[in-house]
């Protein structure tokens, strides 16, 4: 998978970005914040989101009602459309090879996407020996339905890999996803060259990012 290319840029950069990182995993739950990792490697760009859900259709726990699925069915043709997200000068002549849009509702998605957190939802519960009636007795009903959803965090995760022409016109991309999508607050960035890292907080008043000398 390209998004290697990522991961292996981002080991590199651990040092430079360490605090930025350590920035990022401290909102990584709080709604109205997505996540975006871009890395570039010779003539090839990477690009994986990680949105909550509640900033893509209003809600963060499993979809059942049909109201609540068309949503997300509707939310995931969207993302399936890049340029409904963001978009890249014309003039780098990047071509799309490879996307995979998911969405993360928890238990049923936690192993595909590695997230530790869904992991530690049966080990917190294991840990503290709190049965289902347990549970409800300590915090009733109500408070265990909202930490079961803060620890789902439902999320849409969209990777998108690209090869270029001239991949060193991509001076700056723009970000159309804050009018696709208007719950969205701020896309915190965190981009992996050959010639470094930075990070970026974007928000839908200037919804890009300017990345001249820095591909």
């Amino acid at each position: 998978m390209r998004k290697n290319i990522y991961y292996s840029l981002l080991l590199s950069a651990l040092v430079t970005v360490s605090v930025a990182e350590e920035t990022r995993q401290v909102d990584k739950h709080e709604h109205g914040v997505g996540e975006l990792n871009i890395a570039v490697e010779g003539n090839s760009i990477d690009l994986e989101f990680m949105i909550p859900g509640a900033d893509v259709v209003g809600f963060e726990y499993k979809a059942k009602s049909e109201a609540d699925i068309a949503l997300v069915k509707d939310a995931l043709i969207k993302f399936d459309e890049f340029n409904n997200i963001f978009s890249i000068p014309s003039a780098s002549n990047c071509i799309l090879v490879e996307a995979d849009i998911s969405i993360n509702q928890g238990d049923n998605h936690k192993d595909e996407h590695n997230h530790d957190e869904h992991d530690d939802h049966d080990e917190h519960e294991d840990e503290h020996d709190h049965d289902d009636h347990g549970e409800h007795d300590d915090h009733g009903e109500h408070d265990d339905h909202d930490e079961h959803d803060e620890e789902a965090h439902n999320e849409f995760v969209a990777h998108y890999s690209f090869n270029c022409g001239n991949i060193k016109e991509i001076d700056r991309i723009s970000f159309p996803y804050f009018t696709t999508f208007p719950n969205s607050g701020e896309l915190e960035v965190q981009f992996v060259s050959e010639i470094g890292s930075t990070s970026f907080e974007v928000e839908g008043d200037e919804p890009f990012i300017d990345l001249k000398g820095k591909i």
